[in-house]
């Protein structure tokens, strides 16, 4: 996350936070918890939510990133290459993650918004430096999000199914 830009900064530490609170979940009964649905499960016996909380914001984030990262697979592959990507961080934003965030979260995203990398500048930090591997990127980028899909979807449907699902904004 750090090679994508400042604007993701937020995003990034509320992500290893959510992650540090599964793991200190897990690790108070490795044995019990062989899925993080089993610890999610177990929490909603219990009348908790920490872990059940961690993983729905952490899922949240996962689909910011994934709906950010299409969006540029999807622009290439229309033969466009914006450069400028605001557009496609605050649809993002605006399908994925407004809903949840109350007034103040709003306007910090509007804010940190402006400080979205150009798309030459991103690939080029994802690419480590490397020039010319615009097209190595993209392909990665592909399947990457084939995979985070997947995962994204099964939790959503998780969620749902035993309904976990929070509306609540922060």
């Amino acid at each position: 996350m750090d090679k994508f830009g400042k604007v993701f900064a937020p995003i990034k530490y509320d992500m290893s936070g959510n992650i540090e609170k599964l793991t200190k979940t897990y690790s108070d009964n490795p044995e019990r918890y062989t899925y993080l649905n089993d610890m999610v499960l177990h929490e909603k016996e219990k009348g908790g939510n920490v872990a059940t909380d961690a993983l729905l914001w952490l899922r949240r984030a996962l689909h910011f990133v994934y709906t950010f990262f299409h969006c540029i697979v999807e622009d290439t592959e229309k033969g466009r290459k914006t450069e400028d990507l605001v557009p496609f961080l605050k649809k993002a934003y605006k399908d994925v993650l407004e809903r949840y965030h109350g007034w103040m979260a709003q306007q910090l995203f509007s804010l940190l918004s402006r400080m979205c990398p150009t798309r030459k500048d991103l690939l080029l930090n994802i690419a480590l430096g490397l020039e010319n591997r615009e097209d190595f990127v993209i392909r990665d980028m592909t399947r990457f999000l084939g995979g985070l899909e997947i995962n994204i979807q099964a939790l959503s449907a998780f969620y749902t199914a035993h309904d976990l699902e929070s509306t609540a904004r922060v």
